[in-house]
This record gives structure tokens, sequence and C-alpha cells, in this order.
């Protein structure tokens, strides 16, 4: 189903074809909205929901065959290697070099809070180049094989025991030519269409509690008693807090 899905542009239908249907903003969401009715639900592609879009605006023939179908069904497991210990929110201030190798690029630095990477078969991947010019050039945007040589993943624990993001360590992994998408050391361009997913997101419950308001009274209409005077005010604050992120994103599709 995922694939059938995928295959007929229904996963990304913004996209252009044959990755989407070039929906316009009222397409998508009935697109969207039908899925739901038919209790259909799309692939999670987590990360790569922010990479398909990349790779088809600035990728290569080979690199989207390689690997649009597997990511739009769900099937393919990304990571996004972007952040570092002294360059989170001042992204191009990254330290992670590329040098130059026979055939491709050796990397070597260190990355952090990196979600699934323990689990993710590809990343993308931001590398300095070159040093010259601004702190925005000379970065060029890189797929990582995470089961290449000198990739190395380790958890970090929180206080609760939990380890929901990671540390990657490039120890001189060798990426091919042919997995550099966009221009060497015009990384930055390419990484700010990552960062700027333009879907548009079906207002009536793509997040949030307002995903499950219908679900939320169903549940209260079969407990086969009575709620307290307190139960009814917190389903009452839960019920008022969905529909404002219902209203909040209905504002956000009208706009787009």
């Amino acid at each position: 189903q995922r694939r059938a899905l995928a295959e007929a542009g229904y996963v990304m239908p913004h996209l252009p074809r044959p990755w989407g249907r070039e929906a316009t903003p009222l397409e998508q969401v009935l697109i969207l909205q039908e899925l739901r009715a038919a209790r259909v639900r799309p692939p999670q592609m987590i990360i790569g929901a922010w990479v398909v879009p990349s790779i088809v605006a600035y990728g290569t023939a080979e690199q989207r065959e390689r690997f649009l179908p597997r990511t739009l069904s769900g099937e393919l497991v990304w990571c996004q290697l972007f952040s570092e210990p002294g360059a989170g929110s001042d992204l191009a201030s990254l330290q992670t070099r590329a040098e130059r190798a026979e055939g491709g690029w050796r990397l070597n630095g260190q990355k952090v809070w990196t979600s699934i990477a323990h689990v993710a078969e590809w990343a993308i991947c931001l590398a300095r180049t070159s040093s010259t010019g601004s702190k925005h050039e000379g970065i060029t945007y890189f797929l990582v094989d995470m089961k290449a040589p000198g990739v190395t993943v380790r958890p970090l624990t929180e206080m609760t025991g939990e380890s929901l993001f990671n540390q990657v360590f490039l120890d001189d992994v060798f990426v091919p030519d042919e997995l550099v998408v966009g221009q060497v050391g015009d990384g930055w361009r390419v990484a700010r269409n990552t960062l700027s997913n333009e879907r548009v997101s079906l207002s009536s419950g793509t997040g949030g509690t307002g995903s499950s308001i219908r679900d939320l009274l169903g549940f209260v209409g079969r407990l086969g008693r009575e709620l307290s005077p307190v139960e009814r005010q917190d389903l009452a604050r839960v019920l008022c807090e969905g529909h404002s992120i219902d209203a909040l994103g209905l504002r956000v599709t009208l706009r787009q």
C-alpha cells in the first residue's frame, strides 16, 4: 500500500511529477482528507520528508532513482548530520571537514543531537570543503552511508535513562563524488531547501491534540459513567486546545 501511494505521488503531492502530483495547497488538503476518510496512513518518513524535496530540486537523475522511491514509501530511514557541538543554532560555523580523495571525499568531524542515527541507513551531512569566503560558502551537502567504515554512533543518555538523540563521529569516512548533492561548495543553498519544507499541512489534525478530538470524545462516551467536575474541566481544556491548534493550522493553510 505504501509503495502504491508513493508511486501515485500521494505521499508528498506538492512535489513535481513523478515524485508528486504538482498539487496546489487546496488539492493537498483534499488528498489528506480523503486518505484519512479511507483510513489510509501515509508512510512515516520522519527525516526523509526533509530529504526528498532537496534531492528532487538539486539531486542528479541517478540520486533520484536510487533514493526517492524507497524514501517516499517509508522503507529507507534517514538521519540529519547538521548540528555540531560548536555549531548548533549557528549552523554555518560547522567544523566537519571534507578533503579531496581519489573518486570522492574523506569526511572528518563530529555531529550531535542526531535523531534516529542508531537506526538510520543513510544521512544527509554538511561538511566544509573550503575555508575561503564567507562562512556560508565552501559548505558541501553529502549523502552518507551510515554503515560506511569510520561512522560511529553513540547515544546521548538523558536523565530519564532514555536516548532520544545521538552523537555521530566521522573518522576518515569516504563519500564518492556521485553522493554530493548540488554543486561542491554550494551546500548551504541545498540545506536551506531541506530546512524549509513547503508542504501544506492539513489543518484538521496533523499534530497536537487537535488530531484526536473525535477519538477523545468517543473514548469518553464509552466510559459508561459521568465525568467528575474535575474531569470535565480537564476534558474541556484539552478540547479547547485542540480547536485552537486546528484554527492555527487552518490559518497557515489559507496563507499558503
